[in-house]
């Protein structure tokens, strides 16, 4: 039985995360909260520009370990406080990414209240399949869901100092 061409395109990663939908919707709108967690394991981020908002913009530069610095700039599409925020990455010419320049895709993250937990999803829709792919091999998939375990890790944080 053939894949459903978007299941092909498509990678989902859900979380379900110990904290309310509250608190972790405030981790992705203050742009301080947002530095502490977004990128890879050992990367750290600054984040320029922050418009939370339909049409706004977003940059941040992740710093690798190695000192490398890897700008993105990302378009805010939709928000929908505190269900959905859609964004996708724009092109930087100005990157330095070794070959490696981030995928082109559409982000649509989620946040569902489970009481005092969020169960958190994030999709994002490549152009194709071979895009899909590309940006597994070059370490997308494997950064986002670092991304995610720091994020986990904050918000247990914010939970200790109840």
């Amino acid at each position: 039985m053939a894949r459903d061409p978007l299941e092909q395109r498509e990678l989902v990663i859900t979380r379900r995360l110990k904290a309310p939908r509250s608190l972790v919707w405030r981790t992705f709108e203050d742009p301080y909260l947002l530095a502490q967690w977004w990128g890879p394991e050992n990367f750290t981020s600054v984040i320029t520009r922050f418009e939370f908002r339909a049409g706004g913009a977003w940059h941040v530069t992740m710093r690798a370990p190695d000192g490398t610095e890897r700008p993105v700039r990302y378009h805010f599409v939709e928000i929908l406080a505190p269900e959905r925020i859609i964004y996708r990455p724009l092109p930087s010419p100005a990157a330095v990414w070794r070959g490696n320049p981030p995928p082109t895709y559409l982000a649509t993250l989620t946040f569902e209240a489970l009481g005092n937990e969020t169960l958190f999803t994030m999709r994002a829709e490549f152009e194709s399949a071979a895009d899909l792919e590309f940006a597994s091999k070059s370490g997308f998939v494997r950064g986002t869901n670092q991304a995610y375990d720091k994020l986990e890790r904050q918000l247990a944080t914010y939970r200790s100092e109840e």
